[in-house]
């Protein structure tokens, strides 16, 4: 087989590869291999074929990393899927700390100040910080627009 066959080869099988990943990374690198290819079909030497593959695969990942960090700039910093979801408070801690089960497992669970109003059972998480959701006790209750964490 020919130097255009394998750097052909080598793309469609980074390219097969990302569909399992999904981070766009093994794409980057295919497009350097398909690029190595159009080289070896213009009859360069060996070396500059692989030089050149590097450099277009350089070229994209950087092109990658700067495309994903201007995407995370535009996503808010609060992106959990559990707020609005509504909690069922197993265990009080003390006046502002609980246990509650959300999504099958216990969470540990802290009220959003300022506390207002008699604790309640069931209340809705408005933020998460690391593994501790944030709950509100004022927080109004709307089962058209939120889903709700199934019973346990």
């Amino acid at each position: 087989m020919s130097a255009v066959t394998w750097w052909l080869i080598a793309a469609l099988a980074l390219a097969g590869l990302e569909m399992l990943t999904g981070t766009f990374y093994l794409l980057a690198v295919a497009a350097g291999a398909a690029f190595g290819g159009l080289a070896a079909l213009s009859g360069v030497p060996l070396a500059a074929q692989i030089a050149i593959a590097a450099l277009f695969s350089l070229v994209a990942l950087g092109a990658l990393k700067q495309w994903k960090r201007k995407q995370a700039a535009r996503l808010p910093p609060e992106q959990s899927l559990d707020i609005g979801h509504i909690v069922v408070v197993e265990q009080w801690l003390d006046a502002s700390r609980a246990r509650v089960r959300h999504r099958g497992t216990q969470w540990d669970a802290e009220l959003r100040p300022p506390l207002t109003g008699p604790l309640k059972d069931e209340l809705r998480i408005v933020a998460q910080r690391g593994a501790v959701l944030i709950l509100d006790l004022a927080y109004p209750r709307s089962s058209s627009s939120q889903q709700e964490s199934p019973a346990p």
